[in-house]
């Protein structure tokens, strides 16, 4: 999987698990990007990255 393809991945489990908008996941998403990169390179899947940039959001 690409970065591009996770993220894309990430974005749409944060719109699920907060019921908002794709595009209003996307800024809590990008508003997080120190823990996007660290996720990204553990490894962790597109669910578990979510809740975390959601608990840090």
């Amino acid at each position: 999987m690409k970065y591009f393809e996770w993220e894309s991945s990430v974005v749409e489990a944060v719109a699920n698990a907060m019921a908002i908008s794709h595009s209003d996941a996307s800024g809590v998403v990008e508003a997080q990007p120190f823990y996007m990169q660290q996720y990204w390179v553990k490894g962790m899947d597109a669910e578990l990255t979510a809740a975390r940039v959601i608990e840090a959001a």
